[in-house]
């Protein structure tokens, strides 16, 4: 019988549920969105080998993609960086709502580098994932990661845990909206009832 420790797909396994449950324990840390991706991105980078990563939102008003919060960048370097709905990779994504890989090596036109240039890394050592971050059936945002690989890795079991924290961070959100949707129907009812 092979150890737990000799079996590198049970301690993928492992480490993805380690993952997974770190991620739901600092989404339910705080009601505030902004408080917990900073933490989730680390949270990432530490159990995934992410050099880089980003959570973006769709601002559906003016059709701007905004840097919620970024891992991996000296402090600063994403304000401002702003995608429109269909450009690049992360403005692709949250379109079509449908994840997309930029396999290692590649320069990838799509690659705009708003959330920061990928020069302090070899590009050979590179893959970029993102998915998006959907609630319900909307694409909201999308989450990515710069991952190095030491060797090649499956893409698709990247995607794959990509999607599932996207999706935890989904849920989060709709949680949230529906706390937020509910507090101001109760303000509304006591003004009402006030009047």
């Amino acid at each position: 019988m092979t150890a737990r420790g000799d079996n590198p797909t049970a301690k993928r396994a492992v480490d993805e549920l380690s993952l997974l449950l770190a991620i739901a324990e600092i989404l339910d840390a705080s009601v505030d969105l902004r408080d917990v991706v900073g933490p989730v991105l680390k949270t990432m980078a530490e159990h995934l080998g992410m050099a880089r990563g980003s959570l973006t939102l769709l601002d559906r008003h003016t059709g701007d993609i905004l840097v919620e919060a970024a891992h991996g960048l000296p402090p600063g370097e994403e304000e401002g960086a702003r995608h429109r709905l269909g450009e690049g990779v992360t403005g692709k994504v949250i379109q079509s709502g449908r994840p997309a890989v930029v396999p290692q090596g590649s320069e990838g036109p799509l690659l705009l580098n708003r959330v920061g240039p990928r020069s302090r890394i070899r590009k050979q050592d590179i893959s970029f994932i993102c998915v998006p971050i959907k609630v319900g059936n909307e694409a909201v945002g999308a989450l990515s990661a710069d991952h190095v690989f030491p060797e090649k890795v499956p893409f698709g079991e990247d995607v794959r845990l990509l999607q599932i924290v996207a999706s935890m961070v989904g849920q989060a959100m709709r949680l949230r909206q529906s706390a937020m949707e509910e507090r101001t129907r109760h303000e509304e009812e006591y003004r009402r009832l006030q009047e």
